[in-house]
């Protein structure tokens, strides 16, 4: 059993496995490729900030230069001030340029080169302000020649040089993270299409394949139940090696044994039809014939033991006419007489029957009906009273009244028969309409039950689309009832 367990839960694992995989193969590459893009997003915003600290320092130099060379011309007071100033900002943003190029060793070796040259292009230009130049002179005579000249030109740029440098690594640099970005783009839109796509596809699957080794399986094995419950052909064996075939394979074989099993029961109740009912209802009829002197006088002691088997006598053909009745009302597909009828001939017909149990009893009889109008089945209906009022008066004290009353609404008739008897305890409510069931397990030696008739009746009421059912307070009494749809007039 541990293994067909086993085979089942495999199939529904594959189920569950397969796309759960799929979402986290998915998801999976999702995260890479939008941790490499955020990556790269972050590389480009950080060479943004290198290109801007960057051309912040060349802005700087080119003004301290221009400081340098009115103030060499002109001797303009504070442009020393200002040229301080621009070193000292020079300095700060050197220091930051380095903090931003320290993730990179090759941008920080080009920043080791910047920094030197700037440092070179402040000392000498720092020259001008320290009083090593005269007044008035221009680049061309410091320089003396033109090749000397562009030697002066090229250590004043140098810082220049270097940065340019720099601002092509990083426009490299951005280009390529540009060029990535198109790139993963590209692939979430695919990754994204694929993914959506085959999630569908393997959805379908996973229903085809769960329709096919579940559903339509499963489907079977419930109808087969409900055939199995109205004792019809099941369907062909649905095959295979797990739980739902080894049922399936379960209700099949039941089913077998069920149609022997009727066989069988068939069989006896024929043989009690043939065989016993009719010799024993000759029985009844003598022994009814000997207590009545019919056939003659009888001692007092002969007279007590026919009195006694008579009474044995008649318990069993009820007994026997029960039976026969469930049997008749096998599976509850009997067929019913259905004609229109009212509440009052039906009373009138059951009261008349049971009238001189009544009397034996020392019960009085009380009827409380408006007169509906319904269509029933007049004999089965009866049948249903008199199984009411005969456990109401057997169940009754002496001299205490039993009651039919009818009540009626839009849709339903409704009989009760109301005693004063010892009522039914709540646990037995239910169990009294089930074949051979009795509130006291005496009651069928000392009330001469059989335990048959309210299931009989049970199944006529729901044969006629209708509801039965009993309250009772213990010590106080019943209320049994049932309900059919009326026609009224």
């Amino acid at each position: 059993m541990m293994q067909v367990k086993s085979k089942l839960m495999r199939k529904s694992l594959v189920v569950v496995v397969l796309p759960l995989v799929l979402e986290l193969v998915f998801m999976g590459l999702l995260v890479y490729f939008l941790v490499m893009a955020q990556t790269d997003i972050e590389r480009r915003i950080e060479s943004k900030k290198i290109v801007a600290t960057a051309t912040t320092i060349v802005a700087r130099i080119i003004e301290a230069q221009l400081v340098s060379l009115v103030y060499n011309a002109q001797k303009v007071p504070m442009l020393d001030v200002r040229f301080d100033e621009d070193s000292r900002i020079v300095s700060d943003l050197m220091v930051e340029l380095k903090r931003q190029c320290a993730s990179s060793p090759q941008r920080l070796e080009v920043c080791k080169g910047i920094e030197a040259s700037v440092e070179e292009t402040f000392h000498r230009l720092r020259r001008v302000f320290s009083g090593d130049l005269e007044a008035n002179v221009v680049l061309q005579d410091i320089a003396g020649t033109t090749a000397k000249s562009e030697r002066v030109y090229s250590r004043m740029t140098s810082a220049f040089a270097n940065i340019d440098k720099l601002l092509a690594m990083e426009q490299l640099m951005q280009s390529q993270v540009q060029t990535r970005e198109k790139l993963y783009k590209n692939y979430l839109r695919q990754l994204i299409i694929w993914g959506v796509g085959l999630n569908v596809l393997l959805t379908f699957a996973m229903m085809i394949y769960f329709a096919k080794t579940f559903t339509s399986r499963l489907s079977v094995v419930v109808a087969n139940t409900e055939r199995l419950q109205e004792r019809q052909p099941l369907a062909p064996p649905i095959g295979g090696d797990d739980e739902l075939s080894h049922i399936d394979e379960v209700f099949h074989a039941t089913a077998t044994d069920l149609v022997k099993v009727d066989r069988q029961r068939k069989h006896l109740v024929s043989l009690v039809r043939d065989e016993l009912s009719s010799p024993l209802r000759r029985v009844q009829y003598t022994l009814h014939n000997l207590s009545q002197g019919v056939l003659g006088d009888l001692t007092l002691k002969a007279e007590s033991r026919v009195n006694l088997a008579v009474v044995d006598t008649d318990r069993v053909v009820r007994l026997i006419d029960d039976l026969l009745s469930i049997e008749t009302m096998e599976g509850a597909h009997f067929d019913l007489n259905l004609e229109s009828t009212t509440t009052s001939e039906l009373i009138a017909v059951a009261t008349g029957s049971v009238k001189d149990m009544a009397e034996r009893h020392g019960i009085k009889l009380e009827i409380k009906d408006p007169k509906s109008v319904l269509t029933a089945d007049k004999d089965r209906i009866v049948q249903v009273i008199i199984n009411f009022l005969s456990n109401a008066i057997k169940f009754s004290p002496k001299g205490e009244t039993v009651t039919v009353q009818v009540l009626k609404d839009e849709k339903n008739v409704e009989i009760q028969v109301i005693d004063r008897g010892r009522g039914v305890p709540a646990d037995k409510l239910e169990q009294i309409f089930q074949p051979f069931q009795q509130v006291d397990s005496t009651d069928q030696t000392d009330k001469g039950g059989t335990g048959l008739g309210l299931p009989i009746s049970k199944t006529i009421v729901e044969q006629h689309g209708g509801t039965i059912g009993v309250t009772s307070n213990p010590d106080q009494g019943s209320t049994f009832w049932f309900k059919i749809p009326r026609v009224d007039s």
